[in-house]
């Protein structure tokens, strides 16, 4: 047996809710050198420093973070468990924790977790980012339930992870208007201007460079940036070039902010998978809402 109490644990859980002991103090109506004591003990235990503790707060470790999410999963569920014996009723929505890779615009991100909660309007989505090895270790760890990735993470999780490929987003090169490109010399005005692009390890970036190799286009790069919603900024802002997909440039083509140098798609797109756990969520709702999302949910424009 692992010595460590529970409710140890629950007071760290609630400080770094909290963000510091002091507030935590009115939380739990503890004082806050009974707090402290307290977490010295569970930290004395692990043989861990979970929290850094200073006049502006508490921040959590990087092993703070790994027991978060666990206890964040242990006393969400333990709260639904006791507001609905006490009730009759669940004290708050079941849960879906949504992994999804930072190259994957906002706008996707948010019609995504809007479809789930339309899917099933007692199921809350719970949206954090990360790089693909972050959300495989969070998948593995079980501390995402389902991750939208625009690589498919499954070939190195093994047999503990599935995937599915759900869409493919066409992408164009797009720029302000005021930068008054010549769309009918495209793509040779790529070599005049300077382009915005994603990091070289991103798969976007690499079918860019073999795009710009086919016809002898050496780039100018002006930025290499992993999120396509700063993309989009630099892109308003007038500092070059870049390719984003259809649907984060839709609304901006349409009001005049951004002009598409070329009319039609290219060749080049995003692949986006969803990827979940092969075992059994602790939630029957939420994994039958993970097995219909698995089993049927297609990306659309």
């Amino acid at each position: 047996m692992v010595p460590v109490n529970f409710n140890q644990l629950y007071y760290f859980w609630v400080i770094a809710k909290a963000g510091s002991i002091t507030a935590a103090t009115r939380i739990l109506l503890l004082n806050q050198s009974t707090l402290s004591q307290q977490l010295k003990q569970l930290e004395t235990a692990l043989g861990k420093r979970l929290l850094l503790r200073s006049r502006h707060g508490a921040e959590l470790t990087e092993e703070g973070r790994f027991a978060y999410e666990h206890c964040e999963k242990i006393f969400t569920q333990a709260e639904e468990l006791l507001g609905g014996l006490r009730s009759g009723l669940p004290r708050r929505p079941a849960a879906l924790r949504i992994g999804y890779s930072r190259a994957i615009s906002g706008e996707r991100v948010f019609r995504f977790s809007r479809f789930v909660e339309r899917l099933d309007r007692e199921v809350s989505a719970r949206v954090v980012s990360g790089t693909p090895e972050e959300l495989e270790e969070r998948l593995r760890r079980r501390a995402v339930d389902i991750v939208l990735s625009d690589v498919d993470m499954a070939v190195g999780a093994g047999r503990d992870c599935r995937s599915r490929l759900v869409g493919s987003v066409p992408h164009f090169f797009v720029a302000a208007p005021a930068l008054k490109l010549a769309a009918d010399r495209f793509p040779q005005v790529l070599a005049e201007v300077p382009l915005l692009l994603r990091p070289p390890e991103n798969a976007i970036r690499k079918e860019v460079e073999r795009f710009l190799h086919r016809h002898g286009i050496l780039p100018k790069v002006r930025a290499e940036v992993e999120d396509p919603n700063l993309i989009l900024a630099m892109i308003l802002d007038g500092a070059g070039v870049g390719i984003l997909g259809t649907l984060i440039i839709q609304k901006h083509v349409e009001r005049g902010r951004l002009i598409k140098l070329h009319a039609r798609p290219i060749g080049i797109r995003q692949n986006l998978w969803l990827l979940a756990s092969s075992h059994p969520n602790g939630s029957e709702r939420v994994q039958a809402l993970i097995d219909k999302l698995m089993s049927g949910y297609r990306l659309g424009l």
